[in-house]
């Protein structure tokens, strides 16, 4: 026991080592730097994702929770823009969707924008007056200019036609495919709290929003210098005195409207849905324009089948299905605040297209057992002829190696066909049939109906009867394919159809050893089968994939043992008991691929079954009257690495003429 103790804590000091050495590299491996243009006609235009290093921020887009990190270049804060020649040229090549105006109607007659070229301008007016409120000093101190500050600060969140302004202002944000831009007059306070809110829901730290909030006096420390300066020259008396709280920010103004936030609605997400009246789809769609997610929950610990998957929903982000107001968006948002990607990550790839292809590669050892009564026909004299119909049906079931989802496969069908005795050492036999398939995974199901023909043939040495043999069949079916997918997370289902073929041979070497009452027959031989679907494009779902064009071809060693005794007469009725063993070594993979793609991102699948060795084992009885015949087969089958097995049975008439 100590020993085991000892290598668990070693396996979570790894686990652990390893997290934080993934965490560590974060802001160099996906951090974007900041390199946002400085405009010294709106000397407060930025970028929402951070701050630069030499405006008081780190030089990166500011990481989030859940180990997000902010996007550049969707949102834009600034003062007015009062653009000159070469900061318009700068601005409009930055290709901005829309001039957010947060100003009242006479600030924008006394300054109006220059608005960007291509870009919409829209008015928002925060305060819903005509101009912006006066405050009135009635003596000059730090305290009553903060408290007017904090107040002012303090009515963004109780004022309901300013809260309606706010509204306005984020759900235009939401909808617009960006970037947007929005700004008051100075970009500090209407422009600071929109930006604090738009933080809050990115999930950027309440330390950062606060600097980032500061920096207001940092991007236009020479317009408060310049102001500060006049008014020390106009009133003397005023000189030596910080007037950074009257012309720029204080800390104070943004922690005034975050406690009144906190005092009316008990947290910013209460104020977002109650004050602002903000759906949860319009908080997910916010969040999701300006922030990456670097890991989704649980990625870290995913492997095969579910990590592509998670890989896929993690790539999504940036497919148009993120940032709108889509299922996707919703699921993957909703995913990171519960800590789940709830299952999804094992459905959305597909998996059961590679189950049905690997389905389709072992179809023909279900019909070779079907029809193994009629290979040989030794009872059958030279020059007849025997028909017969053979009905066959079983299930198969894989365990799934780690990572991928089990399978249940399901098969039953009918084959008709003839054998004939052309001489005593040579027989050929023909046949046609439908076979149906259901294929069972991952929350998915494909119905895999095959319809095929078959012809073989047995050529003894000496005779049918006794001696060496060799033998040959082949198979062709024609495939229709269809497969239903359904997706957690209120991602609907993912339906699609194909077709597709399947080719088999079989060759063998055998040996019939009669030693009655019981005859031994060996044999040995090698199946080839190739399976082709087509590509098609999956509908129903935001997560449908096109699913590429499969074609797979497995080759198996076969080692087979015949155990019958001789006939024995019951009545009018003759009856032969048989054993068959039987051993299938699958060469190369035995796992079946398969790849579908979205918004140009990829995922693959691999199938369920992953055995390399197959034991067979089965037991039959004919029975004869006449010209007629009846045999009835059941069969079953264990794999090794993911756990297979198998069950299978038939049931067939013959009529011999």
């Amino acid at each position: 026991m100590p020993a085991v103790k000892a290598v668990s804590r070693r396996n979570v000091l790894l686990c652990t080592i390893a997290v934080a050495l993934c965490l560590t590299a974060l802001p160099a491996s996906a951090q974007q730097a900041i390199t946002t243009p400085i405009l010294l006609s709106a000397p407060n235009f930025r970028d929402l994702a951070g701050i630069s290093a030499s405006d008081g921020g780190t030089g990166y887009a500011n990481p989030t929770a859940n180990f997000g990190v902010m996007r550049t270049g969707v949102f834009y804060r600034s003062s007015v823009l009062t653009l000159s020649d070469a900061d318009w040229t700068t601005l409009s090549a930055m290709h901005i969707f829309r001039d957010i105006d947060l100003r009242t109607p006479a600030e924008i007659m006394a300054t109006p924008d220059r608005v960007p070229a291509g870009a919409l301008y829209t008015n928002v007016n925060i305060f819903d007056t005509p101009s912006p409120p006066s405050y009135l000093l009635t003596n000059f101190s730090m305290a009553s200019v903060l408290s007017t500050g904090q107040s002012g600060y303090r009515t963004f969140v109780t004022d309901p036609n300013e809260e309606m302004g706010f509204r306005t202002a984020l759900l235009t944000l939401a909808h617009d495919p960006g970037p947007d831009l929005f700004h008051c007059s100075d970009g500090k306070d209407r422009t600071g709290w929109t930006a604090a809110i738009l933080e809050s829901i990115a999930g950027v730290a309440p330390a950062t929003v606060m600097n980032d909030y500061l920096a207001s006096n940092t991007y236009r420390a020479g317009t408060i210098n310049s102001q500060a300066a006049a008014i020390w020259a106009a009133v003397p008396g005023l000189k030596g005195q910080n007037l950074t709280p009257l012309l720029g920010v204080d800390p104070s103004y943004l922690q005034a409207a975050l406690d009144q936030v906190t005092a009316s609605y008990g947290s910013m997400q209460a104020y977002l849905t109650q004050g602002l009246g903000l759906s949860q789809a319009d908080i997910y769609v916010l969040r999701a324009k300006m922030v990456s997610y670097q890991m989704l929950p649980g990625q870290f610990g995913f492997a095969g089948n579910a990590a592509s998957g998670a890989a896929l929903l993690n790539a999504l982000q940036n497919s148009p299905l993120s940032g709108n107001y889509t299922a996707y968006n919703y699921y993957l948002q909703s995913g990171v605040d519960l800590g789940t990607l709830g299952g999804v990550q094992s459905q959305v790839g597909g998996q059961v297209h590679a189950d049905a292809a690997s389905y389709l590669l072992r179809q023909p050892q279900w019909i070779e057992e079907a029809l193994a009564p009629y290979a040989i026909s030794g009872d059958l004299p030279v020059g007849q002829t025997r028909v017969w119909l053979a009905g066959l049906g079983g299930n198969f079931w894989s365990a799934g190696p780690t990572g991928a989802a089990s399978s249940t496969e399901t098969s039953t069908g009918a084959v008709m066909g003839a054998t004939h005795r052309l001489t005593e050492q040579a027989c050929v036999s023909l046949g046609a049939g439908y076979n149906w398939g259901w294929v069972g995974s991952a929350d998915a199901s494909a119905t895999v109906n095959t319809f095929l023909a078959t012809i073989g043939a047995r050529y003894g040495f000496r005779s049918l009867e006794a001696g060496p043999f060799v033998e040959a069949r082949g198979d062709a079916g024609y495939v229709d394919y269809q497969s239903q997918r359904a997706l957690g997370g209120g991602l609907g289902a993912a339906t699609g159809s194909t077709t597709g073929a399947v080719f088999s041979g079989r060759a063998g070497l055998g040996y019939v050893i009669s030693l009655a009452p019981v005859t031994i027959t060996p044999k040995i031989g090698i199946r080839v089968t190739d399976e082709t679907l087509g590509g098609f494009a999956e509908s129903g779902s935001e997560l449908a994939l096109n699913v590429h064009g499969l074609n797979n071809t497995s080759s198996s060693l076969l080692a087979d043992l015949v155990v019958s005794l001789d006939r024995r007469q019951l009545g009018a009725w003759s009856i032969t008991p048989e054993l068959t063993l039987g051993y299938e070594r699958v060469l190369g993979d035995p796992q079946v691929e398969s790849t579908g793609s979205l918004y140009g991102f990829s995922v693959s699948q691999k199938s369920a079954f992953d055995s390399h060795d197959l034991m067979k084992a089965g037991l039959g009885v004919t029975v004869q009257r006449g010209s007629f015949s009846l045999t009835a087969r059941g069969n079953g089958v264990v794999g090794d690495g993911a756990g297979s097995t198998g069950v299978s049975g038939q049931l067939s008439v013959s009529y011999t003429f």
